[in-house]
């Protein structure tokens, strides 16, 4: 009978350290920083690089699996980001991820119309909306810029 008391009581400290453990994750993950530091356009290619700031504040090493997301522009769903290469940020640290950005071929002739035109169409909503899969959790992120040129 005692041996069955101890083996349910090392099961259940069993669980509650790995319940833990998975809380802490969660909460790191939950404080990561992730902001867009670079749009780049490539005239020549015709593609679109999105620099992705993501800052680890915890004291712990972060992996970060994939991050995908869409690129909407007034409203328009037209390109997709899709990242999907394992990286790990130190504690306290911080990785750039250059994310490509894969366009539906109407948006790409929209937006070398805009670049060629340099008119006011420019003005307008852009926003990133999508998702960042650390630790195996996943949690959204939101990037929204509303550009005004004159």
């Amino acid at each position: 009978m005692k041996k069955n008391y101890i083996v349910v009581g090392l099961i259940g400290l069993g669980l509650f350290l790995v319940g833990r453990k998975v809380l802490r994750k969660g909460e790191a993950v939950k404080s990561l920083n992730v902001n867009i530091s670079k749009v780049d356009f490539n005239k020549k290619d015709r593609t679109f690089v999105v620099f992705l700031r993501v800052i680890n504040p915890s004291n712990a090493p972060m992996q970060i699996s994939s991050v995908v997301g869409d690129v909407i522009w007034r409203g328009t769903y037209g390109a997709t980001l899709d990242y999907r290469m394992p990286v790990t940020i130190d504690p306290l640290g911080e990785k750039t991820l250059q994310i490509p950005v894969k366009m539906n071929l109407d948006f790409v002739n929209v937006i070398l119309d805009l670049i060629a035109n340099k008119t006011k169409a420019l003005n307008g909503k852009f926003e990133v909306k999508g998702s960042i899969n650390a630790e195996g959790l996943v949690f959204p992120f939101t990037y929204v810029n509303d550009i005004k040129l004159i």
